[in-house]
């Protein structure tokens, strides 16, 4: 019987065969793995740079955030140092925090792939190499998470919970909004178009992303009961549990919806790679064959003069 969650249904290959062999997740369609790792070095840095300078700041300084909900009337919340423990408890945030390590992983086993594949001693990197399966597994999910969840986050506070106006009064309220809900979502698209992952095993890789969902909701819950805040207000059940389950079945419609877009944009790269490579190989070989055939110095330089054009291309 077919397990949609079981470790093959996953995308984890069986133990004879080698994780990962094409070095996807340590390499780029675009750019070389060592211009792949230090771009992914320097995202990680924006985001841990982003965490360490709010958390400073928050420290010593009061910033309003003005919010809103569906059925919801505005609401200020008030940033300070308070908040900084209150973090923990943000989808938003753990996603932020998630993408700070995620590049920081990510870029330090591909900078080892880059500096395996000069030296040509066989090896690939950590993540191939030395780590047991169940964390090969876990960096497949993650790379899923990572580029489905800032999209959710995005989506929600712009179109349902950022209250207007633009608060033009505080530049930290500015940076920390944009950082958090709207460069989280370039950073993913990053790695979809930079990346080189397959899509992954479709009703499996979404039932984890909506677990992930399922399990958040119970940990916002677990806030309330132990430090008394919803992190939401929209989990406040005095707005009716109508709205509560509204706001429930619409985040997994959406996040269902995001996925798919997900896994069609990379199955989309895919094939323009793959119909790239054969157009580029078809060229070759007939190159090569017209080269074969030639018999006369004048056709050898002109096979030689179009091999150059089509490295060229």
């Amino acid at each position: 019987m077919y397990n949609p969650l079981s470790l093959t249904a996953l995308g984890l290959p069986t133990i004879n065969t080698k994780f990962d062999n094409n070095a996807t997740f340590v390499r780029s369609h675009l750019v070389s793995p060592l211009i792949l790792g230090i771009l992914r070095a320097l995202i990680s840095l924006y985001c841990f740079t982003t965490i360490i300078v709010a958390y400073s700041w928050l420290s010593q300084n009061f910033a309003p955030n003005t919010l809103r909900d569906i059925d919801i009337p505005t609401y200020t919340l008030i940033l300070g140092k308070g908040f900084i423990g209150k973090s923990f408890s943000f989808f938003t945030f753990l996603t932020f925090w998630s993408l700070a390590f995620y590049f920081g992983v990510s870029a330090f086993h591909t900078l080892t792939y880059a500096y395996n594949r000069r030296r040509g001693n066989g090896r690939m990197s950590p993540l191939h190499d030395s780590l047991p399966r169940s964390l090969q597994l876990l960096h497949t999910l993650w790379y899923t998470t990572i580029t489905t969840y800032p999209f959710l986050v995005s989506i929600v506070f712009w179109c349902t919970m950022y209250g207007s106006p633009w608060p033009t009064h505080s530049r930290f309220t500015q940076w920390i909004n944009i950082s958090v809900h709207g460069l989280n979502s370039l950073f993913a698209i990053f790695e979809v178009v930079f990346g080189a992952a397959r899509p992954p095993p479709f009703i499996p890789h979404l039932l984890v992303v909506l677990l992930g969902l399922s399990l958040y909701l119970g940990l916002a819950y677990l806030s309330k009961a132990t430090e008394d805040f919803y992190v939401y207000e929209w989990m406040n059940p005095a707005w009716g549990w109508q709205g509560i389950v509204a706001h429930i079945a619409g985040y997994a419609a959406g996040m269902t919806a995001i996925y798919s877009l997900v896994w069609g944009a990379m199955w989309l790269r895919e094939q323009l790679i793959s119909k790239h490579l054969e157009r580029k190989e078809s060229v070759t070989n007939a190159v090569i064959d017209e080269y074969a055939w030639s018999e006369t110095p004048s056709c050898s330089t002109s096979t030689k003069e179009l091999v150059i054009e089509v490295r060229a291309v």
